[in-house]
């Protein structure tokens, strides 16, 4: 009975040290001017409010989260789905006939052509980063993007003109730089919009690789029977459709930063928190290896296949299979991700590269590839909406495009541009075979080291949050209770 009068006593000085903190934090609020309540509602029934937070300085961070009404944000989410799908349709075109183009007509070799295609991406992923971060810092975001996609349209219009290997850097390097911050911007600013349902975004990110399957069919029959020159104003026609939808896009209701003195200390020290964690710089090495592997797994396939004497039209189908894949990965995203967590859906995707890969390199029958590029949702669709959402839980308030733009880096600059050059070395030197294999051991080893690494830092966490329950179980005041005889 005693007992169970000391557990009493603990649970009440317990509750009661928890209101007196409740207490003071609604005085902080009061003190620095933030109530609780919002504020009056804006037109269409929306209202704005504003949180308060201290940074490491000192300085009050203001950050301010909107509501959009109903019939908005559907209006919102079907301009973004019609964006993917034509930034996708775009690209799906520009993309691999601008090498064709360089093989065929310009007459490059696949060395020459290797080249450009490498320093394509060093360029457009390097101009990335730095991009988004002053595109956060001065909320710039619709006028950088709607300036890129329209500006961007120039160079795949005079890819064209191009009769040599400068002059195809060149258009390469425009067209990098340009389109740089258009696919940060998209996935970002759609993370913003959807608002507490982020991970809803691989419904909204699946019409990309519609509008890539779409892109590539069309792309592909404009050339044969109009030629080049149409299906890359085909593809300027659609960046410019894009440009007009951002347009009409609302951002002025969207979280953006304040800084309260401005001096711009708080939005610095938030971005040194981009990578706030050494938890996180171990998963951006992680995506890098998914990077590396998706890269060489993809692009060196249609060259294995015709190794293997492949028909061009076994190849063409074998593009769309893993296109259509990654429509119901993209669709499933969000609710894996909600029941069993991002890191989760990045390892099934790793282990499902491992066997992809294991299977390929012992193909001899081409047309087997088939079923095998149904995994691609699982190793590409879904590696890029875990990765998506990794990048998003990490990024500080204000910050999503820079976020975006980091993970972009890791998976597709540092990851893409590896995997090319090592997988065209192994692909040279060793065959497709032992290639795949390669690739796939190392998977299997960087993917067994992440989960050890998570596991440990788990357990890591309920030691401490064990052992911070002891010390303030440990330092609660307790009253005597009286003895009964």
């Amino acid at each position: 009975m005693a007992t169970t009068a000391k557990l009493k006593v603990f649970r009440d000085n317990l509750m009661l040290s928890l209101e007196e903190e409740r207490e003071a934090a609604v005085q902080l609020r009061d003190a620095v001017g933030q109530a609780e309540e919002p504020t009056a509602p804006l037109q269409d029934g929306h209202q704005v409010e504003h949180v308060g937070e201290e940074d490491e300085e000192g300085g009050l961070l203001l950050v301010k989260s909107n509501r959009f009404g109903r019939r908005d944000r559907v209006d919102s989410l079907a301009k973004l789905r019609a964006i993917y799908f034509l930034v996708s349709f775009s690209k799906s075109i520009s993309t691999p006939f601008f090498v064709l183009y360089l093989q065929k007509e310009v007459g490059l070799s696949a060395g020459e052509v290797g080249l450009v295609a490498a320093l394509q991406i060093v360029g457009g992923y390097l101009v990335s980063p730095a991009i988004s971060v002053l595109v956060d810092r001065y909320q710039i975001h619709k006028q950088t993007w709607v300036a890129s996609i329209l500006v961007g349209i120039v160079p795949v219009q005079l890819i064209v003109l191009a009769h040599n290997f400068g002059s195809a850097l060149a258009v390469a390097l425009s067209m990098a730089a340009l389109d740089a911050p258009v696919r940060s911007l998209l996935d970002g600013q759609t993370l913003r919009f959807l608002g507490d349902q982020q991970h809803e975004y691989g419904k909204i990110r699946l019409w990309g690789a519609v509008g890539w399957g779409a892109g590539s069919l069309a792309g592909g029959t404009i050339v044969q029977f109009l030629g080049n020159q149409a299906a890359f104003g085909l593809a300027g026609a659609s960046m410019a459709a894009v440009a007009g939808i951002v347009l009409s896009l609302d951002f002025s209701r969207l979280p953006s930063w304040d800084d309260g003195r401005g001096t711009g200390l708080a939005f610095r020290e938030s971005a040194r928190r981009l990578i706030p964690s050494a938890k996180y710089l171990v998963f951006l090495l992680v995506a890098i290896v998914a990077g590396f592997g998706a890269t060489g797994l993809q692009s060196l396939l249609l060259m294995f296949l015709s190794d293997l004497g492949a028909p061009d039209f076994l190849e063409g189908l074998a593009l769309s299979l893993a296109t259509v894949s990654e429509v119901p990965m993209f669709y499933a995203s969000g609710t894996i991700i909600k029941r069993h967590g991002a890191p989760t859906l990045m390892l099934a995707s790793m282990a499902a590269f491992v066997i992809r890969s294991v299977l390929v390199s012992f193909l001899v029958n081409p047309w087997l590839v088939l079923p095998l590029q149904l995994l691609h949702g699982l190793t590409f669709a879904g590696a890029w909406a875990a990765g998506v959402e990794i990048a998003r839980q990490n990024s500080p308030p204000g910050l999503e495009t820079s976020g975006q733009s980091l993970f972009s880096l890791a998976y597709n600059g540092v990851g893409g541009l590896s995997g090319s050059i090592v997988g065209g070395l192994l692909y040279d030197s060793l065959g497709a075979r032992t290639m795949y294999r390669i690739k796939a051991a190392l998977f299997a080893v960087v993917a067994s080291a992440w989960l050890a690494h998570r596991q440990t830092e788990a357990e890591k966490s309920e030691e401490e949050a064990r052992a911070a329950a002891l010390k303030a179980a440990e330092m609660t005041p307790t009253t005597a209770v009286p003895r009964v005889n």
